[in-house]
């Protein structure tokens, strides 16, 4: 019998060595740039590393391959890490990372003994490198929390594919709902079928504090 769902990637497992203090906002104005200041792109991936750690290729959701330039600790060689990363462009196809944060990829709890949907904040979902990412807030007075995602039904739809009912799975436990804190999930389209085509759809609910919770439809990609 399982207690608890895993999760990968809960913490960011990494951090980024720099000489400079990272006080850039996550997009730079115009005005920024003619005063000598690059601009900071902020985008999800997964951070591609080789035998070496010093061998990292960030893969961008806009599907882009770039050499990253910069030292990053607490990463294991021959591994990929889900990451939201704010990074400049170099030449030759080269960044310079200057914000990283770990992003979980949410395990299935399905099968668990109890289905925990405690509320938490949503601020927005959208698709992109075969995931369906969440920005959520944490209501937290600093306690783990568990997560997860919740098959509820899988039925046929007029388009002649099949529609994946999903809710997210979170478990608050003891953790007073105290302050709120950004978090960011990922939940991989190949969880809920890997032969799957553009006739697939998923609808996505988030409870919320709210009085209804959050609902998103999504049309599944190959």
């Amino acid at each position: 019998m399982r207690s608890h769902c895993p999760l990968s990637i809960f913490h960011c497992p990494f951090s980024i060595v720099l000489a400079l203090a990272l006080t850039m906002s996550s997009c730079s104005s115009s005005e920024n740039e003619e005063e000598g200041f690059p601009a900071l792109i902020t985008e999800m991936g997964l951070l591609r590393v080789g035998a070496s750690t010093a061998d990292v290729t960030l893969l961008t959701d806009g599907g882009h391959a770039y050499r990253v330039s910069t030292e990053i600790e607490g990463l294991k060689p021959n591994a990929l890490a889900r990451c939201l990363c704010g990074y400049v462009l170099q030449d030759e196809g080269t960044v310079e990372v200057r914000t990283l944060s770990g992003v979980g990829i949410l395990p299935d709890c399905t099968e668990l003994d109890v289905p925990y949907r405690d509320p938490v904040g949503a601020v927005s979902a959208w698709m992109g490198g075969g995931f369906v990412n969440l920005h959520l807030l944490k209501k937290t007075q600093g306690a783990d929390h568990q997560w997860g995602f919740l098959l509820d039904d899988q039925h046929p739809n007029v388009a002649g594919g099949t529609t994946y009912e999903v809710s997210l799975f979170h478990r608050q436990g003891d953790d007073p709902a105290a302050y709120s804190t950004d978090i960011y999930f990922s939940l991989s389209q190949d969880s809920l079928s890997r032969t799957r085509t553009t006739a697939d759809s998923l609808l996505l609910t988030v409870h919320t504090f709210e009085a209804q919770p959050h609902r998103w439809r999504f049309g599944l990609t190959p």
